[in-house]
């Protein structure tokens, strides 16, 4: 009777984790967008799961960036783009108040609109999955230097001269909801940044094998 017990017990429990893991996802977006781009693959994406961070290994060791932000879609002042979250917390307003800081001569950002991780190390030949989880279009663009976006507004830009690679045809927009893949990157730093939020920025260290590093 007690091994009856005992093994009962065991699987209810197992019903229960695989019960709340199950209800434990979900997505953040309105639907997915299409995005088209130059020198990246892109895949739409599924709405992706809006605030879950996967920043680690995938099954092929490649990596992921989250590229995020909090727009409000209840707030009709992101028009004419939209916000594509289901749910989000900030206005129009409180996204341009939060952009500069009187202690600060470049702009600052809202910190809602970032890449998370912000800092990624990986090992040479592998791949990077850029994942747009937030409601308004970013891009993923590979920089020299950074610098200020190509956004005519005085407000995303403040204090920064725009990066020359944000100005042609290679800086795409990833739509929300969509994904594209960075690939073939040589060793050494690379520098990232969105060119619509120019703070969004992101360093990927490609080092060689065998050296140490969070990527082994």
């Amino acid at each position: 009777m007690s091994r009856l017990y005992t093994g009962c017990t065991a699987l209810l429990a197992l019903a229960f984790i695989a019960a709340c893991s199950k209800d434990s996802t979900r997505t953040d977006l309105a639907g997915p967008g299409s995005s088209s781009s130059a020198g990246f693959s892109s895949n739409s994406g599924n709405g992706g799961g809006g605030d879950a961070d996967d920043d680690g290994d995938d099954a092929d060791g490649n990596r992921t960036i989250a590229m995020r932000d909090d727009c409000d879609p209840r707030d009709p002042a992101w028009a004419p783009v939209g916000c594509l979250r289901r749910r989000g917390d900030v206005t129009v307003a409180e996204f341009r108040a939060e952009n500069n800081s009187l202690l600060a001569t470049a702009v600052v950002g809202h910190q809602a609109w970032r890449n998370d991780p912000n800092y990624l190390e990986l090992r040479s030949g592998r791949t990077v999955r850029i994942r747009n989880e937030g409601g308004r279009p970013h891009t993923f663009t590979e920089v020299a230097m950074f610098g200020g976006g190509r956004v005519p507004d005085p407000d995303l830009n403040r204090g920064l001269v725009i990066a020359p690679e944000c100005q042609g045809p290679n800086a795409p927009n990833i739509a929300p909801g969509s994904s594209t893949e960075v690939s073939g990157l040589a060793i050494g730093n690379h520098r990232f940044q969105c060119c619509n939020h120019p703070w969004m920025r992101a360093i990927i260290k490609v080092k060689a094998h065998g050296d140490h590093g969070d990527d082994d």
